[in-house]
């Protein structure tokens, strides 16, 4: 018997590993469920991931034979998961018959994600593949309860909901951090409107009757970069994530490390200055306290003068402004955003020479194209890492931008599905 795996992201580099035979007594029918579950979870998730995607792909990657990708394709068709593509047009001197493309059905079940970060939620339903089908979001002040949140959310999703009637197998919550994914618990996001001890899943699976899980932000991040982004042939990376904080999420070895309860990554929380001012998580000089939009808003209302041609002088400019006019060399926004990236290089350059992960990836909210952020970065921390003179260290903007953590969400789920963690199909 021969296992067949693919992390769904080279069709090309599919590995087949001979299993160990068992003894007799253990031979039964439910090995071989076992074995046939997890042929067409693959066959699935290749689709998902890959598609349009042919039958004879799927045979050269896998290493099954065609009878057996034909047998395991027709049953996803019957039960409606996938469905048949029209080919793409062909030139015409193209010769022979055109594959027949698979992907998923506009019926196949949906994933449900909710990003929730300071002041602000979104809610989202998407396929397998991560592609997003509708969406809805909300902001929130000061003064609103946990309860007045809670409803808020279960509102919009409820609201989602109603647009489609296919199934809705299962909900992610990507949160602020930081948070207790055993519980399901929102823990005590700093600067959070006073709001703690949140019971999200609870709450969301009580609304909805669907199975609930709870991931860091940051965490969701870097799956979204893994299954869906530029990360999906990277085995290890450091996905970087700026919004309302600063946070980290890892992947070591293809599989993201979240720590014992799902608070790893809180880099924003690690000193940068052990004689600095004491944060509110208790800490002394954190990352945080130094690089964040007021401090960078303090220090353009002071270099104002110097910087009058500016189109951010005398002004409080938003972080999408700030980054906009970055990218287009305003030298005032430049100068703000070095001292940024220099604080965050800082707690960067501790956490890569402590894993020897050479590769980053940077999530964060922009309005127009442009790469200054991770060129800054890059300068920062490639004269300080120690390995930096014998292998590049890449820095590169998350393909998600800052829907990184929402798409994350559904990642979480999506990953839970395809390493069976978590059930999909009619008969499990």
């Amino acid at each position: 018997q021969y296992i067949y795996y693919n992390n769904g992201s080279d069709p090309g580099g599919a590995r087949r590993e001979q299993e160990e035979e068992p003894p007799m007594s253990e031979m039964s029918g439910a090995n071989n469920r076992d074995l046939k579950y997890k042929n067409r979870m693959l066959i699935l998730k290749l689709i998902a991931l890959n598609q349009p995607f042919s039958r004879i792909s799927l045979a050269s990657c896998t290493g099954l034979s065609k009878m057996t990708i034909g047998n395991i394709v027709n049953q996803l068709i019957e039960e409606d998961l996938v469905v048949e593509a029209d080919p793409p047009d062909q030139p015409a001197r193209h010769c022979g018959r055109k594959p027949t493309l698979l992907q998923l059905s506009p019926r196949s079940p949906v994933l449900g994600g909710i990003l929730l970060k300071r002041g602000y939620c979104q809610t989202v339903l998407a396929d397998l593949g991560g592609q997003v089908l509708h969406r809805d979001s909300f902001s929130f002040q000061s003064g609103i309860t946990r309860d007045g949140l809670l409803e808020q959310i279960a509102a919009s999703f409820t609201g989602l909901r109603r647009q489609t009637d296919r199934p809705l197998k299962a909900i992610g919550v990507s949160s602020v951090g930081p948070v207790n994914t055993l519980s399901g618990t929102i823990l005590n996001p700093p600067f959070f409107f006073g709001l703690s001890d949140i019971p999200i899943v609870q709450f969301i699976e009580q609304a909805t009757g669907v199975p609930t899980y709870l991931i860091n932000d940051a965490n969701a991040g870097a799956l979204a970069e893994k299954l869906y982004g530029h990360g999906r042939d990277v085995a290890n990376f450091l996905y970087l994530h700026i919004m309302n904080g600063i946070g980290a999420g890892l992947i070591l070895d293809n599989r993201l490390y979240a720590g014992d309860t799902g608070q790893s990554g809180e880099i924003g929380h690690t000193s940068i200055n052990f004689s600095g001012p004491k944060c509110v998580c208790g800490n002394a000089g954190c990352l945080e306290l130094y690089a964040n939009l007021e401090n960078m808003q303090d220090k353009i209302e002071k270099l104002s003068p110097f910087f009058a041609d500016s189109p951010l002088a005398g002004r409080r400019p938003a972080w999408n402004e700030i980054v906009d006019a970055g990218n287009q060399q305003d030298r005032l926004a430049i100068c703000v955003l070095d001292e940024f990236c220099q604080y965050v290089a800082y707690a960067l350059i501790n956490t890569l020479n402590v894993l020897d992960i050479s590769c980053i990836y940077v999530g964060y909210d922009a309005s127009h194209h442009g790469t200054i952020i991770e060129d800054l970065l890059a300068r920062h921390i490639s004269s300080h890492v120690l390995y930096a003179d014998y292998q590049k260290i890449t820095l590169c903007k998350s393909k998600f931008g800052g829907d990184a953590p929402l798409i994350g969400a559904i990642a979480f789920l999506a990953d839970q599905i395809f390493n069976y963690d978590l059930a999909f199909f009619q008969d499990t």
